[in-house]
């Protein structure tokens, strides 16, 4: 019994946790076009994904708003570089630079301070749960960014792209700390007016506008996943580790079923031998093992929300409905394949053999 929990509970946990990281990591990439999917995107048609935003000209900004069914346009200045704290050690974050008063782009997830308080002299928002801080910055702290002195004016939580944390200030400060020109921006944000729908906006603009293309938030966020999911081999590697540990699961399942029936043989003999056919063996085997399954799945469950628990710091883990779902079908699909193997057995098995045995 414990051997067969343990391979259940080895491989559903080991799927879930996995299947968990890949989500977050990937959503992680597209957090910007996933918190700001209410706004239209105007990017260079250069632009493969959310984060590679090659700069375009700000007379496109103005130009937008000539362009039936816009309401407003937003630039955005999205950019890289250090902030340096007091005792001198470096951590990497990428700037997000917005316009008030919308603030279209950012900051989001905003746990201490306000929007508005990004128009203070040299404020910037950053990410209270960077693990590079560890809880060593506060609101007010002086810091640096790319050289230039800078205030702690809010902390956001979570707010992190693929392998850095995002911070928050005015476009006019961003472009001055990574040194980008009044006349360029990464993107310009657009609300669209009443009576007309997104699709239709996008329209208007990509057959407006050269050199530049639209798209609605979701359908950016959508592309970019499907861009990272495809070309920097996060699900593959990922893939792969849920595809050994779903093995691994069926391996020490079948395994020890198989055991268990060989102990038993005689037993199952002795059944079959009084009048028991095929299908009450099998009937009984498959009756354990979702016992097994059931009681595997409990245990692996109540483990991964631990895992969360314990992750949420750095991590941001979901256990959604589908993911549960799925861990059910595999969790059913280990113990059901596993019993095949002693079911073939005790199916091959000749009452008479037990006997003479």
């Amino acid at each position: 019994m414990f051997g067969i929990l343990f391979g259940m509970i080895l491989s559903v946990f080991l799927v879930g946790q996995q299947v968990m990281i890949c989500l977050a990591l990937l959503g992680s990439t597209v957090s910007l076009a996933t918190f700001n999917e209410d706004y239209i995107w105007v990017v260079s048609d250069k632009s493969k994904q959310v984060i590679d935003l090659p700069l375009i000209d700000m007379r496109i900004a103005r130009e937008l708003m000539s362009i039936r069914g816009v309401k407003s346009a937003s630039p955005m200045v999205f950019g890289g570089g250090n902030v340096k704290l007091s005792d001198g050690s470096k951590t990497p974050v990428s700037i997000i630079g917005t316009e008030a008063p919308s603030f279209a782009g950012g900051p989001w997830r905003v746990i201490k301070g306000q929007p508005n308080d990004l128009l203070q002299d040299g404020a910037i928002f950053l990410d209270s749960m960077n693990p590079e801080f560890t809880n060593r910055i506060k609101v007010g702290d002086q810091v640096e960014y790319n050289g230039q002195r800078v205030r702690v004016a809010g902390l956001t939580k979570t707010t992190q792209g693929l392998g850095t944390s995002y911070g928050f200030t005015t476009i006019q400060r961003a472009r001055k700390l990574c040194n980008v020109p009044t006349t360029r921006a990464s993107a310009v944000l657009v609300s669209w007016q009443d009576g007309f729908t997104p699709e239709q906006v996008v329209a208007n603009i990509n057959a407006e506008i050269p050199g530049i293309t639209a798209r609605t938030g979701k359908n950016y966020a959508d592309e970019s996943l499907r861009y990272f999911a495809s070309s920097s081999g996060i699900v593959a590697s990922f893939g792969l580790l849920v595809v050994f540990a779903v093995i691994t699961g069926f391996a020490i399942v079948g395994l020890t079923l198989y055991s268990a029936v060989s102990d038993r043989l005689r037993d199952y003999g002795t059944l079959k031998a009084i009048g028991g056919t095929n299908r009450t063996i099998r009937k009984l085997i498959l009756s354990q093992a979702l016992i097994y399954a059931v009681t595997g799945f409990s245990l692996a469950y109540g483990l991964l929300l631990v895992f969360i628990n314990a992750t949420k710091g750095s991590l941001d883990l979901q256990l959604t409905p589908v993911l549960s779902f799925s861990l059910v079908g595999v969790t059913i699909l280990i113990a059901m394949l596993g019993s095949l193997f002693g079911m073939r057995r005790i199916i091959k098995l000749e009452p008479a053999a037990v006997f003479r045995g």
